[in-house]
């Protein structure tokens, strides 16, 4: 019988596995703009994310605050590695229900506008909504409009302006 020597003995991989796709949550971001997510079953706490180029720009254009979740895989199955590759939505075409405000007795209930200037102000996100259609402006001054059909006229110059533009 052999004796067992130290060149002989390898270590144990003992890294748990993380097989198959996972639902997660963004926990927060970086200065740098890394998104740090968590999962069931990770006990490591928060874990930096890969995030694929559909993703980011879905996270781009609904924001990360505040997302109700997102769809992880692992590079080579490995928890401490995990990749964002979709996110969640609670059902199509619904939102998640908003918070109930009440507002205090001072306040009206109705607002008569004269027609010529009206402010709605707030600390992080202001949403029109009706049916099918929204208007979302949040605090880091981005605008989503939603809707099954959009029409954008103008009878003068129409004019689309900023860093990068997409269509399509």
């Amino acid at each position: 019988m052999k004796k067992a020597t130290a060149e002989n003995i390898r270590a144990l991989d003992v890294t748990p596995r993380a097989d198959g796709v996972r639902t997660g949550n963004i926990i927060r971001t970086d200065e740098a703009g890394r998104v740090f997510v968590d999962f069931p079953g990770n006990t490591g706490g928060p874990v930096m994310a890969k995030i694929t180029g559909s993703a980011k720009d879905r996270l781009r254009e609904e924001g990360v605050s505040g997302h109700p979740g997102v769809l992880l895989v692992f590079e080579n199955n490995d928890p401490r590695r995990p990749v964002i590759i979709d996110t969640l939505h609670p059902a199509i075409g619904e939102a998640e229900p908003a918070e109930s405000v009440t507002l205090p007795a001072e306040r009206p209930e109705a607002v008569t506008v004269d027609g010529k200037r009206v402010i709605f102000d707030a600390e992080e996100e202001i949403v029109l909504r009706c049916g099918k259609a929204s208007i979302t402006l949040t605090r880091a001054g981005k605008i989503i409009i939603r809707g099954a059909y959009l029409l954008n006229r103008s009878s003068g110059v129409n004019r689309i302006k900023g860093a990068s533009v997409q269509i399509n």
